[in-house]
Formats: C-alpha cells, sequence, structure tokens
C-alpha cells in the first residue's frame, strides 16, 4: 500500500513538474499576470471616457437595457429634421415630446452587446464619484477586457496552427505587452469588441481553408466554422462601418487557400453578410428614409460633421461630391497609412519584422496569403478613409495580432540562422526583442494619469443635471456626456439661437441651458466671433440672455470654468 502511495504521489510531482500540471500551472501564472498588467493599466490610465462615441454608445446602451429598442437621449438637430423630414413623428405621442427618439447615426451591435449585458447584470446607475463611474469600471472596461484577452486566446491558436508553440507565445506576449489592446479597451468603444470578431473570423477562415482541402473532413468540420467565421464577419460592418474593409482581405485569403473550391464559402459568406446588413438597412429606410441614417453624409460632408449635425436641416445626401475635398483626404490618408501616424499597425520593431516578411518566401503557401490578406484590407482601409475621414484608420488596430504573429516568427527566422548555441544569450535576444515593444507601455505606465479634454468630469456632469427631470430636455455642447453621466435628455447646441428657438417652441420646452469649457475655451476670433459659434458669443461671455429666452435662472460653476441656465431657480450642488 504505501510503495503504491509513494508511486502516485511520486507521478503527481512528475506531472506538476514537466508533465501536464506543468503546462497548465505555468499557463495559469501567464494569465495571472496578465490580468494584473490589465488591471494595474486600468488604474493608472483610466480617468473616465474620453471619447464622444464611447459615450454615445454607452447611453444608447442604457436605451436598449431599458426599451429593448435603439432610442437616444442625445438629440442632434439635423438627425432631428431628417426623422421629422421622413413623418417619424407622425404617430408618436405629443406629450412625450422627444423621448424615445431612434438613433441614425451609429452602429447597432455594441450598444444592444452592451444593454444586454446591462441588463443582465442589473447595473445601478449610481452617482459617480469624481472620475469614478461605476459601470465603467465594473462592466464596461471589463467587458472589453474579456474581448481583448479572447483574442489573444485566438492569436495563440493561430500562432499554433501557422508557426510553433515559441511563435505563438512570443507574439501573444509582444500583443499584450505593447499596451494596444488595454489602451483600446479602456477608451470604451466598439474596437475591442471588432477586434475579437475580426481574430475569430480569421480563425474560422484558417479552419475552412484546412477542412475544405480534405477530401476526408465531415460536414461539421467543413461548415461549422464557415456559418460561424461569416456571422463574426457579418458583426464587423454592423459593429463599426469602416471595419467592412477586411472582407476583401479575407475574401482572397479564401480564394488563395482553396483556389475553385472557394466558390461555395465565398458565397456564403457575402450572402449571411448582405442578409445581416440588409435587416440594418430596411430598420434604417423605415426610420429615416435612408439606409444608413446620417452616417454616410456626415462622413461625405466638407464642412465639420459637429457643424452639419448641429442645424436644423437634414444633411444633404444629394449635395455634388467634391472632387477637391475627395483628393485631399485620400492624400492625407495615404500618408497616413504609409507613415503610420497614430496608428497602431506602426508599433516598435514587430512591424518593421512584418514588413520584411514580405520579401521572404515562406514555405507554407497559407502564411503568404495571410500577410497579403492584411496588405489588401489595409489598402482597402486606406481607400475609405480618404472617403469618409482619417477617424476610420484607427480601425487598422484589428490587424495588430496578426502583425504581432508575422513579425515574430520573422524574428525567429533571423534568430535561428545566427545560430547561437548557447541557451542563456538565446533567451536574452528573445528578451529585448520583447522588451522594445514593452517600452510604450512601460513610458504609459509611469507618466501621470491623463486629464480628460474636453472637461468630462463625471461627477460634475452629474450633479448639473441631477436637479432636471429625465425627460426635461437641456441643451448642452457636450451632449453625449450630460446624457451618459446624467442621464438626461440632451440637445446638441444648435448652430444659431434661431434654431433653438424653433425646437424649444415646435418640439419639446428647453427647460436649461449647460456651457463647458469645450466651447468657452474655443478661440475668440476665430470660433466665437466668426465661426460656428458666433451666435451664442454674447451668450458664453456671461453677458444678458437674448429677449425672450425661456431661462429665468442662472449661475457660473465650478470657479467660473462652466455657465448653467434653467427654467427656474433649482439648487445645483458643485462638484469637489
Amino acid at each position: 500500500m504505501a510503495t503504491q502511495y509513494e508511486s502516485r504521489v511520486q507521478n503527481i510531482v512528475y506531472q506538476l513538474e514537466v508533465g501536464l500540471g506543468a503546462r497548465i500551472l505555468k499557463g495559469a501564472l501567464y494569465i495571472l499576470f496578465m490580468i494584473l498588467v490589465a488591471v494595474l493599466f486600468m488604474a493608472r490610465r483610466h480617468q473616465g471616457f474620453r471619447e464622444e462615441r464611447a459615450m454615445d454608445q454607452a447611453q444608447l446602451a442604457v436605451q436598449v437595457a431599458n426599451t429593448g429598442t435603439l432610442q437616444t437621449r442625445v438629440i442632434r438637430p439635423a438627425a432631428l429634421a431628417l426623422l421629422e423630414e421622413h413623418g417619424t413623428f407622425t404617430d408618436t405621442d405629443p406629450a412625450r415630446g422627444l423621448l424615445g427618439l431612434p438613433d441614425v447615426i451609429n452602429e447597432p451591435v455594441y450598444p444592444y452587446l452592451l444593454g444586454t449585458v446591462f441588463k443582465a447584470t442589473g447595473t445601478d446607475f449610481e452617482a459617480p464619484r469624481r472620475f469614478r463611474f461605476a459601470p465603467e469600471r465594473w462592466i464596461i472596461i471589463p467587458l472589453n477586457l474579456l474581448f481583448c484577452f479572447a483574442s489573444g486566446l485566438l492569436l495563440y491558436l493561430i500562432g499554433l496552427r501557422l508557426f510553433s508553440p515559441r511563435v505563438a507565445l512570443t507574439a501573444l506576449t509582444v500583443f499584450f505587452l505593447s499596451g494596444i489592446p488595454f489602451s483600446r479597451a479602456i477608451e470604451g468603444t466598439e474596437l475591442s469588441l471588432i477586434l475579437f470578431l475580426f481574430t475569430f473570423a480569421t480563425w474560422c477562415v484558417l479552419q475552412v481553408i484546412e477542412a475544405w482541402s480534405r477530401e476526408s473532413s465531415g460536414p461539421v468540420a467543413k461548415w461549422l466554422p464557415l456559418i460561424l467565421g461569416a456571422f463574426a464577419l457579418a458583426l464587423l460592418p454592423l459593429s463599426r462601418y469602416a471595419a467592412a474593409a477586411v472582407y476583401p482581405g479575407t475574401l482572397f485569403l479564401l480564394i488563395f487557400g482553396l483556389k475553385r473550391k472557394a466558390v461555395i464559402p465565398v458565397v456564403v459568406i457575402l450572402l449571411l453578410g448582405a442578409l445581416m446588413t440588409g435587416f440594418w438597412v430596411n430598420r434604417n429606410l423605415q426610420v429615416s428614409g435612408r439606409p444608413f441614417g446620417l452616417a454616410p453624409s456626415i462622413a461625405f460632408s466638407v464642412s465639420s460633421s459637429d457643424v452639419e449635425l448641429r442645424r436644423l436641416d437634414p444633411i444633404d445626401q444629394e449635395e455634388p461630391f467634391q472632387v477637391k475635398a475627395a483628393l485631399s483626404r485620400g492624400v492625407n490618408a495615404v500618408h497616413q497609412a504609409f507613415t503610420f501616424e497614430s496608428s497602431p499597425m506602426g508599433s516598435g520593431l514587430v512591424f518593421c519584422l512584418f514588413i520584411a516578411t514580405f520579401f521572404y518566401r515562406f514555405q507554407r503557401r497559407g502564411i503568404s496569403a495571410l500577410r497579403w490578406s492584411i496588405l489588401v484590407s489595409y489598402s482597402f482601409l486606406t481607400l475609405g478613409a480618404g472617403l469618409f475621414g482619417l477617424e476610420q484608420m484607427e480601425v487598422s488596430f484589428l490587424f495588430f495580432p496578426l502583425v504581432a504573429l508575422l513579425g515574430s516568427a520573422f524574428f525567429y527566422l533571423l534568430l535561428d540562422r545566427l545560430q547561437i548555441q548557447i541557451k542563456v544569450l538565446s533567451l536574452g535576444v528573445i528578451a529585448v526583442f520583447i522588451l522594445f515593444q514593452t517600452l510604450p507601455f512601460l513610458t504609459a505606465m509611469s507618466s501621470p494619469k491623463p486629464f480628460s479634454y474636453p472637461p468630462y468630469h463625471p461627477q460634475i456632469m452629474w450633479n448639473v443635471m441631477e436637479p432636471f427631470e429625465d425627460d426635461e430636455l437641456v441643451v448642452s455642447d457636450l451632449p453625449w456626456a450630460t446624457a451618459w453621466y446624467g442621464n438626461q435628455l440632451s440637445l446638441h447646441l444648435p448652430v444659431t439661437v434661431q434654431e433653438f428657438f424653433q425646437i424649444h417652441d415646435s418640439y419639446q420646452d428647453v427647460e436649461g441651458l449647460y456651457f463647458t469649457l469645450a466651447t468657452r475655451n474655443l478661440p475668440y476670433q476665430k470660433q466665437l466671433v466668426q465661426g460656428p459659434y458666433s451666435n451664442w458669443r454674447n451668450i458664453l461671455d456671461g453677458n444678458a440672455l437674448p429677449r425672450g429666452f425661456p431661462f429665468t435662472f442662472g449661475l457660473p460653476i465650478s470657479n467660473g470654468e462652466q455657465l448653467i441656465y434653467a427654467d427656474r431657480e433649482r439648487f445645483f450642488p458643485d462638484a469637489p
């Protein structure tokens, strides 16, 4: 008995030291370390949301959780005029005013997903404490981090399939310790979600290529990854329109890998994508009469989209195509694409190695197809940025995991050519390679916590909106912030005072007017005297309100930096 017991103990110890148990233990420690790094990064860099898109989508998610539909509490005059022109208000209850206004700007997937999570977890939207807002810290950011870690797992699996465990692990480490996925996660936008969808779709496509290339593959092995990959691809443009740029590269990868056998997978992917996009287009046509609402009109607009959205006039979708403006944006997009300005694809040594892979011929055709598919998609993304605006280039973040993988593979190819016999020296070279990728991350961790500007201070905005009822309309220069942090029905500041009165008289009474440093700090001559805010200059200067304004009470807050007006005397608790 004793001998058998000792044998079992020795077997367990052996497994923990060199067997399966050792690999599981090392994997668990690696995961815990990366989770710790992510938490520390969030603690050091998160100071509330700074992206307009993040707050806009978050307030949409709240409405999804409450109503099950994509309604918005951010009222943009241009959207209001478009819905009025299409007759959306015909059957609405006049007593509800602008409550329940459908959104005609944002993509649907991320708000619906986030709203479902809000509802499932019973999220409580309590008052923020300075820059700490519980739904951001405990729901939105952890959800995005979960997508980042899921993308990392898929990257590791792709690395194992195409290369080796050491390449996969190095690429995964570079991916995480670059800080790029964690940085995108704390921004609170949909980028972490589309990163996961694209990485998952790529993994599925590689599975499809392998299964459809073998005659012995069963129907499950052939069709399951194809359907899942097609579904993930279909969700991408419905999460961010610019992500449709990945379709050409993905189809190229399929065709390159399967040749004539690629016909059926390509047709399935295109049909499912068209079907799901069709449902969204049909919704928009019913609501606004335009297939994608105001999004394309804003992108093609020559003037500032902020100014266009603030006009009580639907943005003209028949506006003549401005060749000069398109060429200018196209040149800027190409410049940014090839200099990798503000682009995560251009991060560090690993990207240089990725570029070098185009001058090397890999024996496995799948690797060559993968790198060319990235280039194809990146080219289409650059073209889209030239047409729809340079902000679309941030979608190039999707390609970073594959860039890290191919760059790490080429690094090991060079390392093996050196034939370093001393293992410690070889490990030292690998450590230096990884260290080069972590320098931006280490710099970010050691630098002071960033200040959100425009001044999105959650507690101040909560306090300023607290005296108003949720269904009362407040005009704001940061309506996405007041809608998210204050749950307030918020009207984006109209371009002219006359349009303000038109909305007040025809749609719903306005009970408040809120100005922050986002407007009051604008260049005086260029923006406030002659620019798009000239109509509001006297009010921004703190002078008397124009005759007929519906406000009888007003005061400066936050040490005079902000102004709040109300229809009657209300108590506004200032933030500490």
